[in-house]
């Protein structure tokens, strides 16, 4: 399963360097490259059974300091 990932991660990245080369596409060959990128290690993460945070998660750890200076300052 994993070789399939990697193949046709690989393949679907060389198909769309080609069409972004031709049409000198720099900022859409480096944007579809690290989002393909994430999402290939990711897939391999959790095929691999390991544990991800969920998106809740992050956005607890960003927001939970802001949510407290609001209620001191409205206490």
């Amino acid at each position: 399963m994993l070789y399939v990932i990697l193949v046709s991660s690989i393949l679907t990245s060389l198909y769309e360097f080609k069409k972004f080369k031709k049409k000198q596409y720099v900022r859409e060959i480096v944007f579809s490259s690290v989002l393909l990128t994430i999402g290939v290690i990711l897939i391999i993460l959790r095929i691999a059974n390991i544990e991800l945070p969920t998106p809740l998660t992050g956005i607890r750890i960003l927001f939970q300091p802001v949510s407290r200076l609001l209620i001191e300052m409205l206490s």
